[in-house]
């Protein structure tokens, strides 16, 4: 071959190899925008709602300015002007539908999703702290310094375990606030968030895969990983009914140690007592009276058969569930810590669904014991 064959012959392979390259980022860019496709199918890093810089930008993952950590998840889930949902993007295709849990209104809210809202809590708003969690960095909580009856272990200093305002740092990198919760996976907090978990109803259902499980809740990682199962409703409980809300899964076993997701299974209870194991779930030794409400028991009120979103119930399986059901079965569904709480705040003390004793009645409907 010619020297201008030779050129010729390496010009056209350097074009291919051009191309080659062009199709492996687009490629790459195709197969992140399909895994992210439940957060909008928007652009990663371009433009005004790019969470990342293709440069570098707030550790980790390349986190945009204010989009780091949980400060990021605060500015994104925050709202002046709605406290249950939010469009991103309107107009978008598809748009980006945000739940709110930070309410940033001057009024408190009269309506928020099932998780409740922070603005009981936030400082300059409700700034109660008896009445949720707080996850504000800077803000120290005027009420405990650390979980109450907590499990144990973990439970001092910044652990994740003690509270959720204070910064921990560890070999997995550093937690604050909703990280301590929210996006967890083996070496820190981490892409949760983009994973697709509108192909199966029950989110989290198979522990091997990382399909973000129930709202991202998952504990410690080891072997097949630790994270919460439940059905969860598409508008997060922004409007509901008996037959439109979130399903949770429940476990009924042992309610006289502390435990955790390992203990009681991939449950919303179980991931509550990661920090609260010994508040609900211990007996009193040698007695069938309990000293506190039971998590995972059984005995719901023989009336109490339509489902109340206002007193959810937890299931023992969700393997045969499709959806939300309208119907509850005594015996079988259980109470759990959502049945009678918050996760992130309410109007009430200790994150209560309803006054004191007021929403014993929707459970206990034919006793007169808690009107006692």
């Amino acid at each position: 071959m010619g020297h201008k064959g030779a050129e010729m012959e390496s010009e056209m392979i350097g074009r291919e190899t051009v191309l080659v390259g062009l199709m492996t980022i687009i490629l790459c860019f195709t197969s992140g925008l399909t895994a992210s496709a439940h957060m909008g199918g928007g652009s990663c890093t371009f433009g005004e709602f790019g969470c990342h810089q293709m440069h570098g930008g707030e550790s980790p993952y390349m986190m945009a300015e204010g989009y780091g950590g949980n400060q990021g998840c605060i500015n994104c889930h925050s709202s002046d002007s709605s406290s249950t949902t939010y469009v991103l993007n309107p107009g978008g295709d598809p748009e980006i539908v945000v739940p709110v849990v930070v309410y940033t209104g001057a009024t408190a809210p009269t309506e928020y999703l099932a998780g409740g809202n922070f603005w009981w809590v936030k400082e300059g708003l409700g700034g109660d702290d008896t009445k949720g969690h707080n996850v504000f960095p800077g803000e120290p909580d005027d009420n405990l310094s650390s979980a109450p009856l907590s499990a144990g272990g973990c439970a001092f200093g910044n652990f994740c375990h003690a509270n959720f305002y204070t910064e921990y740092t560890g070999a997995e990198g550093t937690r604050q606030g909703c990280t301590k919760c929210h996006m967890m996976q083996d070496g820190g907090w981490g892409g949760f968030h983009h994973a697709d978990d509108t192909l199966d109803p029950v989110v989290g259902g198979d522990v091997a895969d990382d399909d973000g499980y129930f709202r991202f809740l998952t504990g410690h990682m080891s072997g097949a990983g630790h994270g919460v199962c439940g059905i969860e409703d598409p508008d997060w409980q922004a409007t509901f009914s008996s037959g439109d809300h979130n399903e949770y899964l429940g476990y009924s076993g042992t309610k006289t140690a502390a435990g955790s997701l390992s203990a009681l299974g991939h449950t919303a209870t179980g991931f509550c007592c990661g920090c609260h194991g010994n508040k609900h779930i211990s007996q009193n030794p040698g007695s069938e009276n309990w000293i506190r409400h039971p998590s995972g028991a059984f005995p719901l009120d023989a009336s109490y058969t339509e489902y109340n979103p206002q007193n959810p119930v937890s299931r023992p399986d969700l393997s045969e569930y499709s959806g939300p059901s309208s119907t509850v079965t005594p015996g079988t569904d259980m109470v759990m810590c959502l049945s009678c709480h918050r996760a992130h705040g309410s109007p009430y003390p200790k994150m209560l669904r309803w006054e004191t004793v007021g929403g014993c009645d929707d459970c206990h409907i034919s006793t007169t014991q808690c009107a006692e």
